[in-house]
Order: C-alpha cells, then sequence, then structure tokens
C-alpha cells in the first residue's frame, strides 16, 4: 500500500498502526499539501456489503463533528473495488491506552481532567444524535499539550454489524461493552456514558472492572456482575469520584447519566468545587423588637382568623339545611373503598371495563416486553391487586410490547456452562446436541441461529458441543457424489464448514458436489472449511451434441506410494466437467466409464498432484446423437494418461466401475 495514491489525492506515506478493523497509514494529501491519517479497512471487512455500506455511512455523519475533542474527518472514498478509506486529522502524540499501559493508575485529577474531555468530545456528537458505540482507550489520543480528541466515529458504527461479542481483535472492545449493547438491544448515549465510566475505572485503577478468560465471560458479567467501588480498590480516591464512576456503569440505563454533560457536570464539581461564602454575623436586635414583631403578628393571625371563620359557619348552615346534602357531603369526604381486581393478561379494554364496573380509572402507566403475555395486554398494574382504594381513584396499567429481540452472540469456541449462561440472561433457550471434535470437550463446535442472527427473546439456540477427540477423522472425507446438506452433515463432527458452492455443467447428477478443495484423503489438520463445486446438469448446448460413454483404463506404477491419491478430470465441447478422485494402490489396475459430448473431449490425470500431459477422447462407432444405448462393440479411442503406460479404452457397458470416485 505504501507508495499508492489513493483517490488521486492522497499519497500513502508509511503505515503507524493496525487496528481490529482497519490499517493505519500517514498520508500526504496532495491538493492542500498537508499530512493527513487514512484508515483502510482489513481485507475481510471490505468484502462484507453491510460492513462498507455502514462504514460510509456513518464517516459522512462523522465528518460532519467538527470540535477540538474529535479528531476530524475530512473525506472518506472508495480506490478498487476493495479499498475502502477515510481520511483524517493526523494527530501527534499517544493513545489513552499507552499511557494507562506506562502509568496506571493515574492521578484522580488527570483521569478526570482526561473523562472530562471524552465526555466533551461526545456531548458534541450526541447532540447530533451520533453514538460513539466503541469508546475505549485505544479510540482516545492524547496531545503532546494534554489535549484529548476521540477518534473511530465511523469504524465503531460498522463494527457492530453482525456480530455481537467476537474473540481475538474484538476481545478489547468487549471489556468495554454496554450491558444494552452486549443483549443486541438498541442503544443510546447512555452507551458512551457506560464505556466512559469503564475507562475511568481503569484509569484510576490499573485494571478493568470485569475480566475473564473468555470474550463471552466478559459479557456475562457486563450483563449480572456489579464493578468494585473504585474508592475501596484505592483508597485515596474521594468518595464523589467514586460515585460518578459507579453511576456512569449501572446496569440500567435510566440509572445512569442520561446525557455526557451531565456526567460532565459532576466531574466539574470534583474538579473544580464551589467556593463556600463565609456568612456574615447577624447584627445584634434590640431588646424591644421581639416583643413588637410578637405583638403584631398576634395581631395578623387573629384578624385571619375572624375573616375565615364566617364562611365556614355559612358553608356548615348551607350543609344543615340541604338535608340529604349531608350524606352527599359525606360520601364526597369520603367515599367508599374497591379493591384492585387482578388484571394480569387481559386485554386494555377488558382491564377498562373491570376498573370501570368499579368506579375506578384506568391510565397506560408504560410497556414492557413480555415472551409470555400478549401485546398490549396487562403486565403488572399499581396498586397491585388486592389493594383497597377509594372509588374514582386510578389504576396503572404497564402493558406488554411482546416478546423482545435480541442478538445471537458468537459463541464457537466457548465453554458450554458459560455460553447457556450467557444464552439464559439473554433470555434464549438452549438445545445441546454432543458431537465428536477436536476441541476441547464441552467446547461449542458450532451454532444456530448463526452468530448475529436477531431473534425474539425465548428463542431456542441449537449447539453442538464436543465431546473430546474420540473418533475423530484425520482426514478429509472425499465429498464426491454428496448433496451439500449431506456434506454439511458429514463434516459436521470435524468442526469443518462448507464454503458458498461454485456451480459448474457437468454430466454428474445435478445438485451433487463434483469437486473440492483440500482434496480427499488430505490431511485435516488446521482445515476449517472447504470449498466446493456442485453440478448443475449438462450444459444447455448438450442435447445439440452427441452423447459418448467411454471406460478409461489406467494401470498405477509399482513406485506409487500406497493410497494415493489419483484425479481425473473429464471435459467436453459442451463445456462440461467430470471429475474423479480415487485412492490407489501400486499397480492397481483402474477402469473408469465416463460421460462427454460432441466429437472430442480431454481427458487429465494427476497421482498425487503430479500432472500428466492431457490426453484426447474420440468417440466410438457406437457413439450417437443424444441419448441413444452405447453399444459393447466398436472400435475404443486411445487413451494414455496413465504414469506408467498408455492403456487402451473401450466402450463402457454402462455399468460403473466399483473403483470409481465421485468429485
Amino acid at each position: 500500500m505504501v507508495g499508492n495514491i489513493l483517490g488521486n489525492r492522497y499519497e500513502v506515506l508509511e503505515r503507524i498502526g493496525t487496528g481490529g478493523m482497519s490499517l493505519v497509514y500517514r498520508a500526504r494529501d496532495m491538493t492542500l499539501n498537508r499530512l493527513v491519517a487514512v484508515k483502510i479497512l482489513k481485507h475481510q471487512w471490505a468484502e462484507d456489503e453491510e460492513v462498507v455500506r455502514r462504514f460510509e455511512q456513518e464517516a459522512r455523519a462523522a465528518a460532519s463533528l467538527v470540535d477540538r475533542h474529535i479528531v476530524q474527518v475530512y473525506d472518506v472514498g472508495r480506490d478498487a473495488p476493495d479499498i475502502h478509506y477515510m481520511v483524517m486529522e493526523l494527530v501527534a502524540g499517544e493513545t489513552l491506552r499507552a499511557k494507562i499501559d506506562r502509568e496506571a493508575p493515574l492521578n484522580t485529577d488527570v483521569a478526570l481532567e482526561i473523562a472530562d474531555q471524552v465526555a466533551a468530545g461526545l456531548e458534541v456528537a450526541h447532540a447530533r444524535r451520533l453514538v460513539h458505540r466503541d469508546i475505549k482507550p485505544q479510540n482516545v489520543l492524547i496531545t503532546p499539550e494534554g489535549e484529548v480528541k476521540v477518534t473511530d466515529f465511523g469504524i465503531a458504527y460498522a463494527a457492530t454489524t453482525g456480530t455481537l461479542v467476537n474473540t481475538g481483535s474484538l476481545l478489547g472492545t468487549v471489556q468495554y461493552l454496554s450491558p444494552e449493547q452486549a443483549r443486541g438491544k438498541l442503544i443510546g448515549p447512555q452507551s458512551d456514558v457506560y464505556s466512559l465510566g469503564i475507562v475511568l475505572f481503569e484509569m484510576l485503577t490499573g485494571k478493568k472492572p470485569f475480566e475473564s478468560d473468555s470474550a463471552i465471560g466478559v459479557a456475562i458479567k457486563h450483563l449480572q456482575d456489579e464493578a468494585e467501588r473504585v474508592d475501596i480498590l484505592r483508597p485515596d480516591v474521594s468518595a464523589p469520584v467514586a460515585d460518578i464512576v459507579e453511576r456512569a456503569l449501572m446496569k440500567d440505563p435510566a440509572e445512569r447519566y442520561q446525557s455526557a454533560h451531565a456526567m460532565r457536570q459532576d466531574i466539574s464539581r470534583v474538579l473544580h468545587p464551589p467556593a463556600v461564602p463565609t456568612p456574615a454575623p447577624a447584627p445584634p436586635a434590640e431588646k424591644d423588637e421581639p416583643a413588637v414583631a410578637s405583638r403584631k403578628t398576634g395581631a395578623l393571625r387573629n384578624k385571619k382568623r375572624r375573616r375565615w371563620w364566617p364562611w365556614v359557619i355559612v358553608a356548615a348552615l348551607v350543609v344543615i339545611v340541604g338535608g340529604g346534602g349531608a350524606y352527599a357531603f359525606h360520601r364526597w369526604l369520603n367515599p367508599p373503598l374497591q379493591t384492585v381486581p387482578q388484571l394480569r393478561s387481559r386485554s386494555l379494554a377488558e382491564a377498562r371495563g373491570a376498573l370501570a364496573h368499579l368506579h375506578l380509572l384506568a391510565a397506560v402507566a408504560g410497556h414492557e416486553p413480555s415472551l409470555t403475555i400478549p401485546k398490549n395486554h396487562v403486565v403488572k398494574e399499581n396498586p397491585v391487586p388486592g389493594s383497597r382504594i377509594k372509588s374514582g381513584q386510578t389504576v396503572g396499567l404497564v402493558l406488554s410490547s411482546g416478546p423482545s429481540s435480541t442478538t445471537v452472540p458468537s459463541l464457537s469456541g466457548e465453554n458450554i456452562y458459560l455460553v447457556k449462561a450467557a444464552l439464559k440472561l439473554l433470555g434464549l433457550r438452549v438445545k445441546v446436541n454432543r458431537v465428536a471434535s477436536s476441541l476441547a470437550k464441552g467446547n461449542v463446535v458450532r451454532q444456530f441461529p448463526a452468530a448475529g442472527t436477531s431473534v425474539l427473546e425465548g428463542s431456542t439456540v441449537k449447539l453442538w458441543v464436543s465431546t473430546g477427540v474420540a473418533h475423530v477423522a484425520t482426514t478429509m472425507p472425499n465429498l464426491g457424489g454428496l448433496t451439500v446438506s449431506q456434506a454439511v452433515r458429514e463434516l459436521n463432527s470435524e468442526n469443518v464448514t462448507v464454503g458458498t458452492p461454485s456451480l459448474q455443467w457437468s454430466t454428474q447428477p445435478t445438485n451433487s458436489i463434483i469437486d473440492q478443495s483440500p482434496a480427499p484423503y488430505s490431511s485435516l489438520k488446521g482445515v476449517t472449511s472447504v470449498s466446493i463445486t456442485v453440478s448443475n446438469g449438462p450444459s444447455p448446448i448438450s442435447a445439440s451434441l452427441p452423447q459418448n460413454k467411454t471406460t478409461v483404463r489406467w494401470t498405477i506404477p509399482a513406485t506409487a506410494r500406497a493410497k494415493s491419491l489419483f484425479k481425473v478430470v473429464v471435459t467436453d465441447q459442451a463445456g462440461n466437467e467430470e471429475v474423479f478422485y480415487l485412492q490407489v494402490n501400486p499397480r492397481q489396475k483402474v477402469k473408469l466409464p465416463v460421460i462427454w459430448y460432441g466429437t472430442q473431449g480431454q481427458i487429465f490425470a494427476s497421482l498425487n498432484g503430479q500432472v500428466e500431459p492431457s490426453e484426447t477422447l474420440k468417440p466410438s462407432v457406437s457413439s450417437s446423437a443424444p441419448s441413444p444405448s452405447p453399444s459393447p462393440s466398436g472400435p475404443s479411442p486411445s487413451s494414455s494418461p496413465s504414469p506408467s503406460s498408455s492403456p487402451s479404452s473401450a466402450p463402457s457397458s454402462g455399468s460403473p466401475s466399483s473403483a470409481t470416485g465421485g468429485g
């Protein structure tokens, strides 16, 4: 990449950093003659259309953020099909990650000042309805002058696509994940506040509040564990500072600071406490003053009392004169008590009717997800059922919003006990299947639905869990002739996935596998996926060409090793291709019936990867226009694909050889 010019404008000078999603380069803007930083999406992300779309969308949004505490985004673009880049302000200095690693725990005032500047940048972003989603020390830059800048707004949002919790390069991100992110919920500014709380905790203590051996373990702790108070871990930290961290790390977003601005206000009160004014001494009171004031006050009270009582007397007379009005007045002052009914699971209309019958009012007090209660039916009520309240009072109803959705995390390779705990917290059920695998016993081999899938709460996640290494195959099976679904089942226990099939015209059965990579019988060590080619049936022009059936024979050389891999590829003028893999031994005679279309075909043979010269197939006398039965008599074409000899080929009788292997 160094030396390339992106967008006919940015000359790439040197690589200066690497992140989980991108490579960072120093570059020169040839138009404005200034140095810039260029982030280029890594290849594996550049191939994901959704990630690229959101990367470009969020980068353009980030470019609208202009603040001294945010790294300015100048440009975003694409160069060639798979180079997606973002041009940013080049900041001299270091990351907060480097400062923490070198100096933590930091001085309290230094940590608060850094947190305040990060919050200032977030405040600007939140005002533009842009949530960072990936606040962590690696995304905070500090200049030599001590100015703090937040970076990576665009990449943060793109990275959330399809992945909740990943191992490897995204493990650092998981350490700063908010509980709502871990649950796959919609997030707001409070999520950034939580992540900033984690960063502040780490600056003050030198460690993260939640640690685990695995990413899923960290996510579980974000969901259910409470962080220890900072002033317990570090007694010289004041209680107000510990309170700031504690409030930022509340599990419920509603209990956190509702904005970065609110968090800054508390930080400012600690960094810059208001001066406490000294009260001025009270002037000495003269001896006669209290007595005068007392007389005046008493006179006023007596005067008010005299003015109020006549009206009370008049009102009382009216009630008495009214006769029956006395009872009404009593009922008005003391309405009869009603028992709040049980309304759970009733519809809103039914609940209102039941309350109206008791002369009670209904008001919707909110909504909350429920797996068992239908949408817009009562989940709970306030006061609770059985309470005694006066007629005319209001009962608050919380209605079901239906099952909530959540995102299935990446579970492969994780321990089943941690996985069960995580899925329970997400409101998901688990079904476990045990399979032999090279993974450690108890680790998840694969899952369904896939990571990143959005499902309703209460859905079941199927897991295939390793029983250990017993009965694990050591070589790649021959998938030839299998369907894709059969191949998937075949490879399940080996923890090998099947890639997206490519299609090829072939005389072999439609939808059957005709070729694969790695090849059959090769070592499975280190193999995680297999590429396959699937038959799309004979090409459309095959019907207009003569069909030929030929049996080709070889003798395997005496010098070949036992269980050698023998591969045969047959092509024809219609564009069809047949592929055969056979495991052979020295001096073994091989007889292979093949079908091809046209006036000539080509046959290629290789033994243990050593390719022999191709041979031409010619039709026999019995070959004919489309689909006649082959004749067992007639001349046969000459072919010599054998590594050891040039055997003849004869017309096939139509019955396949038992030695034939499928692709």
